[in-house]
């Protein structure tokens, strides 16, 4: 079974660990972009919130994975 990521700044995503996602806070581009790199084979799902979305369009245009963005 995968796991789910919730990828952002720490504000929108840091109460989805209650939930069990494995949580990556991203403040801006470069850390999101290191996050995203950070993912493993085992992660199934993305999501992300909407500004953490435009810093990886270009990773998110090319992915297998399931990804969906929070409502801003």
């Amino acid at each position: 079974m995968g796991t789910v990521v919730v990828l952002g700044e720490a504000s929108q995503v840091s109460g989805y660990c209650l939930a069990g996602a494995t949580v990556l806070a991203a403040e801006d581009a470069e850390a999101a972009r290191k996050a995203w790199a950070s993912l493993d084979s085992e992660v199934a799902v993305v999501l992300m919130s909407a500004r953490a979305s435009g810093f990886l369009a270009a990773e998110l245009a090319d992915t297998r994975l399931l990804t969906a963005v929070m409502p801003s």
